[in-house]
Parts: structure tokens; sequence; C-alpha cells
């Protein structure tokens, strides 16, 4: 596995809201999922969630947009998320 890889993976593996987050984008497509849908979905506070968002923008896994007066979040880091999770699924490291 590469390096961007490994470390996606570990933090995924390290914080399961960030890998429920990115299992809702790479399911939602080029669309993206409103930030209040995915704070939901990973069981999150909003400004928690927020925090989870930047952490993941810096890593530049998701980008941010906004839709119909939405804050929106989309997945930039397809391969590597699709990687990331396929390694922990296979793995039996999410359970």
């Amino acid at each position: 596995m590469e390096t961007q890889e490994s470390a996606l993976t570990l933090a995924l593996m390290t914080q399961p809201a960030r890998a429920t987050i990115c299992r809702a984008l790479l399911e939602a497509g080029e669309e993206g999922v409103p930030a209040a849908e995915l704070a939901r979905l990973a069981g999150l506070s909003l400004p928690r969630a927020a925090h989870v968002f930047q952490e993941l923008m810096q890593a530049e896994v998701v980008a941010l947009a906004i839709r119909e007066r939405q804050v929106c979040y989309l997945l930039k880091a397809r391969r590597a998320v699709r990687e990331a999770l396929g390694y922990i699924d296979s793995s039996g490291l999410a359970d």
C-alpha cells in the first residue's frame, strides 16, 4: 500500500466517524452530501463534525461546495478512499 493510502487507512481506522463520512461521500458521487446530513450519519454534533471536515479538507480528502444554500462536501481522493476502505473491510479492521 502506498504512503498516502496507508496514512488514510490509519486515519479512517482510528476514527470511525471519518470512515462513515468517507463511505457516504463515496456513495454520493459528484453530488456530495450536505454537512448536516454527514454529521447525522456519523453520529456527531455539527460542531464536532466541522472539526472532522476540516481535518479531511487539510488532508485533501474532501472539498467544500455550496449547493442550494447548503454547505456540502465532495470526495476529492476517491481512489485513495476506495482503496483504504477496501483494505479496512477486507482485513477485518473495521470490526
